[in-house]
């Protein structure tokens, strides 16, 4: 009987070790068919796409789930500084990544990297090597286990996981961690390489589009503007703004702004005594600004937290060792500027000095060419006007020749002005012809005349040539009128009136001399043949002129041509 009951016991017992076997074998199964998936997952990954962003956050994300943690970071190494970058993670402050770093060594993370080997730990605060990494909010997570990236026996980087429970991590646990680096250290390795290919190839492409820019025929602000949204797209930044030395204001002038936000604040000018940065006197390099709210002048600190901006890279723009300008590059979160950012934003800002410089040169050449060709189509027209001078059968004085010439001339002379304080596009008519009006009656009206000239109707801006014709032939009215309307008058007046008819511009010429009182015909003079003649070749349009029994009427309609 006893011996009955010790084999019925001993049967228990071993129908309870062998079922504890198999949930432990199963369990093992669930475990490594976890871990193959998630192996199956990231290698799908790998091969959906080359882009490093994406391959990191598949990996952090199906660790995470395969090991069951509640966060997985992977930093990567880099060469120039030899620092730790925090470039992906499932469970730090998002905001953190690019930004946050450790050196190599640096707590459990940069101690695995450093050794080369996994290190797991209970409680990670407790442990000195623990280093709570600022900017990541990471002090929930209570255990921590890392493992190195190595590739042909290259330590590219670290991947660390944590849970807010304390967990003591098993031989498993750090087996799995350091199969998943073994899979993934390659990988990501030749994903770093094949970005910074791209990188640069991005940055060439982007100095390759200045260049083009500096060689383009444009005008320094359309250069300026190309540049500085180019700048902006290959720097990543939000906001570029390109400020030039403007030598009357004694300031850097903001001459050119790209800014990626849909409110675009107006950049303030840099007075060139007194630079904006705190603890910086002269702007000789570059100059990054942590925080643009703590580190600017009180009303520059204000300005950039109202547009949303927080960290600046001030850089120089220099032409043969001169500062002439500032590129400001902004962001608008707490980022650092790499030290490839800086290299590409002091190429930049040396391709835009060259550009500036260019475009001047560019600008003084074509204003020579414009003012060779105006210069020469005037002067056609003055030989013009002698040469019908010449045929005038009149007969009249010397004096009385050289007064029509200097006037004409002289009407000539005004649209060069107004052209000079305007620039080389468009030519305000109404100015001009005030202008000439001012100077024949100076020359013409006797002084024993009392002659009113008004000016009045529409801003019209033409061309340069129409503006010329335009203002010769409302010389040539004016002298008509004031030679032969108020021969025997003392008191008169004389009405210019300009008209923008829909595409057609319209000028009317009205006197209140005698006109046809008396039975006076019309006749024919040499002002009224110029007039007919520069309206018929140079305007395209039609004169009209007669007289009524209040005075006198002469009209143009011609085309407005903007050419």
């Amino acid at each position: 009987m006893s011996t009955q009951k010790e084999t019925s016991t001993l049967s228990t017992e071993t129908r309870r070790a062998r079922s504890d076997v198999l949930t432990g074998v199963r369990s093992v199964l669930r475990r490594r068919t976890i871990e193959l998936d998630a192996i199956r997952d990231i290698f799908r990954a790998i091969n959906a796409t080359a882009d490093l962003r994406s391959i990191l956050n598949t990996i952090t994300h199906t660790t995470a789930r395969a090991i069951r943690a509640d966060s997985t970071s992977i930093y990567l190494l880099q060469p120039a500084t030899k620092k730790l970058v925090l470039k992906a993670t499932t469970g730090l402050y998002p905001q953190a990544v690019d930004h946050a770093s450790l050196e190599l060594g640096q707590g459990l993370t940069g101690w695995a990297a450093l050794h080369r080997q996994p290190v797991a730990v209970r409680d990670a605060w407790a442990d000195p090597r623990f280093y709570p990494l600022p900017g990541t909010r990471e002090k929930p997570f209570k255990s921590l286990l890392a493992v190195p990236l190595i590739s042909q026996d290259r330590v590219i980087g670290a991947m660390n996981i944590q849970t807010h429970q304390l967990r003591s991590w098993s031989e498993g646990d750090v087996e799995f961690a350091a199969l998943i680096a073994d899979v993934v250290a390659g990988v990501l390795e030749r994903a770093v390489l094949y970005e910074e290919t791209e990188r640069r190839m991005r940055e060439l492409a982007a100095v390759a589009e200045v260049s083009r820019a500096v060689i383009a025929p444009n005008y320094v602000d359309e250069t300026l503007r190309v540049v500085a949204e180019m700048a902006a797209h290959a720097l990543g930044a939000r906001r570029c703004s390109l400020l030039l030395l403007d030598e009357d204001e004694r300031a850097y002038v903001p001459r050119a702004v790209f800014d990626e936000a849909e409110t675009k604040p107006e950049e303030l000018s840099w007075p060139l005594e007194h630079v904006p940065l705190l603890n910086v006197d002269s702007l000789e390099q570059a100059v990054i600004v942590s925080d643009a709210r703590a580190e600017m002048e009180p009303a520059y600190a204000q300005w950039a937290e109202r547009a949303g901006l927080v960290r600046l890279l001030c850089v120089p723009v220099t032409v043969h060792e001169r500062t002439i300008g500032i590129m400001n590059v902004w962001s608008g979160a707490a980022a650092d500027f790499s030290a490839q950012q800086m290299e590409l934003a002091s190429t930049l800002a040396n391709q835009i000095g060259l550009a500036i410089e260019n475009a001047h040169l560019i600008g003084n050449a074509a204003i020579v060419r414009e003012m060779n060709h105006r210069v020469k189509n005037n002067l056609q027209n003055i030989v013009m006007l002698l040469q019908l001078q010449m045929n005038d059968e009149r007969k009249v004085t010397a004096k009385e020749v050289l007064h029509e010439s200097i006037n004409r001339i002289m009407s000539i002379a005004a649209v060069h002005d107004a052209l000079a304080h305007e620039g080389f596009r468009l030519v305000d008519v109404k100015d001009v012809i005030t202008r000439v009006v001012s100077l024949v009656r100076a020359n013409m009206v006797r002084p024993d005349q009392s002659l009113e000239i008004e000016v009045k109707g529409d801003a019209l801006r033409l061309s340069s040539k129409a503006a010329t014709a335009l203002a010769l032939c409302v010389n040539e009215l004016v002298q008509n009128a004031i030679e032969h309307a108020f021969v025997d008058r003392k008191r008169g007046k004389i009405t210019i009136t300009l008209n923008d008819r829909g595409g057609n511009l319209e000028v009317v010429v009205k006197d209140d001399g005698r006109g046809n009182a008396g039975g006076v015909s019309p006749s024919p003079s040499l002002g009224l043949h110029i007039v007919e003649t520069l309206v018929t070749d140079d305007l395209r349009g039609r004169f009209e002129w007669k007289r009524t029994a209040k005075g006198s009427i002469a009209s143009i309609t011609a085309p407005i041509r903007f050419t």
